[in-house]
């Protein structure tokens, strides 16, 4: 009578090998502003760890929201928030995100090369929207600083519940300050630029892992690829000036 050989040892273990492992995945949070650096990098990450990376996020209190709704693994903020995040530790600072000036589609572009040009377009201007500070954003609250200053006294100021730039197309304003990234992928305006550096209006971004994770080593490998010194020009590219540069 045939038997069945039995499978030897070595060749369990071979099949095994064999067998395709599942794909390590990350998920990541995020404000608009930063997305486009971080998608861009977390690409570079994919294709050297083969770990694939999910974006997501949207407006700040968005963020928050999934912070608590979900789980998560990284999460990239600016620096001030992370004061409020008991649930996110090993805060890793990534670089600068500057304000840039807008106005709406088809407008002449402002010159706001030097201080003195910045600053009489924005008291020349029918309204100046940002950020209401009042919301928690750090951009409305670093505007709202600069617009403080004696030099900005006339400035006819138009807090905005949201984004600056929805002032611009519903008329209450002809002048909008918001982080740069997100005024250059607006469609509907026209980007004049960064606010000049003299008055160093920009927010602080941080990278943290949270304590949900369930892949803590694989979201700190991630983490550190974002403060690479090899990612810098990367991250210039898309709006954030990184410490490593």
């Amino acid at each position: 009578m045939w038997i069945p050989r039995r499978c030897s040892a070595p060749l369990l273990v071979l099949g095994l090998l064999a067998w395709p492992a599942s794909a390590a995945t990350l998920t990541v949070l995020a404000p608009a502003s930063a997305a486009p650096g971080l998608k861009a990098i977390a690409a570079l990450y994919t294709a050297k760890a083969g770990t694939q990376v999910t974006i997501g996020g949207g407006a700040r209190d968005k963020v928050f929201e999934a912070l608590k709704t979900g789980p998560a693994d990284v999460v990239v903020l600016p620096s001030n928030d992370f004061v409020d995040l008991t649930d996110v530790t090993a805060m890793s600072p990534l670089g600068r995100i500057a304000v840039g000036v807008a106005v709406k589609a088809g407008t002449k572009l402002p010159d706001i090369s030097t201080a003195e040009k910045f600053r009489n377009v924005l008291l020349a201007a029918k309204g100046v929207a940002y950020a209401d500070p009042a919301a928690g954003t750090s951009a409305g609250k670093v505007i709202e600083t600069m617009l403080q200053a004696p030099e900005f006294a006339g400035v006819k100021r138009v807090p905005v519940r949201g984004l600056a730039a929805t002032a611009l197309t519903n008329g209450t304003a002809d002048i909008a300050l918001q982080l740069l990234p997100e005024l250059a992928a607006n469609k509907d305006v026209a980007l004049a630029g960064a606010v000049p550096d003299t008055y160093g209006v920009g927010v602080d971004f941080s990278a943290g892992i949270t304590a949900t994770t369930s892949n803590a080593m694989e979201a700190q490998d991630f983490v550190s690829f974002l403060t690479s010194s090899q990612n810098a020009a990367v991250w210039k590219k898309n709006g954030l000036a990184p410490l490593s540069h």
